[in-house]
């Protein structure tokens, strides 16, 4: 009875949105293990900077599902933001050397952040939502200040 009532609390979204923090969590773990290459894996940090940036362009992306219940100038100000933080994902990741790509998801995910909160203020996001992508987004950002630092 009990872990029916805790399972209903959770929803499918909060779920996944969890595990979507867990393989960062795992770098984490073994950076600060010193286990930089795992077999299967390979570099653990490369393996990191690629789910970082994938995750960063699918919540950027789901952006544009959000944005058909926005008036025209907030939609295009949600959709250039959308593409804008794509743009500076890709091509940091390809080309920018002088800061560690882990800095620039650190910013990235804040950045992402900051714009649900302002679909929050416009009543678009639930408190719920932003109260999740808040405690994720601080567990992701901690593990990838540890796998920066290692």
């Amino acid at each position: 009875m009990f872990l029916k009532s805790a399972i209903k609390r959770f929803s499918t979204a909060s779920v996944l949105t969890f595990a979507g923090a867990v393989p960062f969590v795992f770098a984490a773990i073994f950076m600060y293990w010193d286990l930089e290459r795992l077999p299967l894996i390979g570099d653990v940090q490369k393996v990191t900077d690629v789910y970082g940036l994938v995750i960063v362009v699918f919540i950027a992306g789901s952006f544009w599902g959000i944005s058909v219940n926005l008036s025209e100038k907030k939609r295009s100000i949600l959709l250039v933001i959308s593409n804008g933080l794509t743009l500076l994902t890709f091509f940091s990741y390809f080309w920018l050397k002088n800061i560690p790509f882990q800095l620039v998801l650190i910013f990235l995910l804040v950045v992402l952040l900051l714009v649900d909160y302002w679909l929050y203020f416009l009543e678009v996001n639930t408190k719920e939502y932003v109260t999740l992508r808040l405690v994720v987004s601080i567990i992701v950002v901690g593990s990838l200040s540890i796998v920066f630092s290692s």
